[in-house]
C-alpha cells in the first residue's frame, strides 16, 4: 500500500498549485479527481483511495464517490473542465 504521508503530500501538492481563479469547492474537486486517477493508476485499492480522501484528508464523501469509479478518461475530462473554468476568468 502507499505511504499516507505520500497520498496526503499529493493531494496537498495538488491544492496548493490549483490556480486562484477557482472557488474552493472546485480545487476540492481537482483535488480528489487527481489523486484518485494517480492512486488508482499506482495500484491503490478503490476502498483503500476512499478511506484516505474521506477520513484522512476530510474531502467531502459526496465528491468522493461521485468520482470513484470513474475511467481514467473521464477523471481527465472532469479535470480539464476545471481548468477551462480556471482559464476563462
Amino acid at each position: 500500500m502507499m505511504n499516507r504521508t505520500f497520498m496526503n503530500g499529493y493531494y496537498q501538492g495538488v491544492v496548493e498549485v490549483a490556480p486562484a481563479s477557482l472557488s474552493a469547492a472546485q480545487v476540492e474537486e481537482l483535488a480528489v479527481t487527481m489523486t484518485i486517477q494517480h492512486l488508482r493508476h499506482a495500484g491503490v485499492a478503490i476502498t483503500t483511495i476512499h478511506d484516505f480522501l474521506v477520513d484522512d484528508i476530510g474531502a467531502n464523501s459526496r465528491l468522493v464517490t461521485k468520482f470513484i469509479n470513474l475511467t481514467a478518461d473521464e477523471l481527465e475530462t472532469a479535470q480539464a473542465r476545471i481548468m477551462a473554468i480556471a482559464f476563462a476568468k
